[in-house]
């Protein structure tokens, strides 16, 4: 079973805050949630991404709960000059 209510509750979010979130009706989230009704991968996605924990997680699949980090924009474009460098692309290429 997923979970999608666990995560909701431990966040002390409402059925309708997180449905605003989603873009969907409360009664759909319930319906996930009592695995009446399965997510589209858009919406794990996006209750995935809404709850910043891994889609294998919140589907149940997975049992580490994985705290996403999204990089700050130093970060990305560290990353980003370190494979240019690897390539040997020079910035005026792009």
């Amino acid at each position: 079973m997923n979970r999608i209510k666990e995560v909701r509750k431990k966040k002390g979010l409402s059925l309708q805050q997180v449905a605003d979130a989603v873009g969907l009706g409360n009664n759909t989230i319930s319906r996930y949630e009592t695995g009446k009704r399965e997510p589209k991968l858009e919406t794990w996605n996006k209750l995935a991404v809404f709850f910043n924990v891994s889609i294998p997680y919140l589907q149940g699949i997975d049992e580490e709960i994985y705290d996403l980090k999204f990089p700050t924009k130093k970060e990305a474009i560290d990353f980003i000059h370190k494979i240019m460098k690897i390539q040997n692309i020079k910035l005026k290429e792009i």
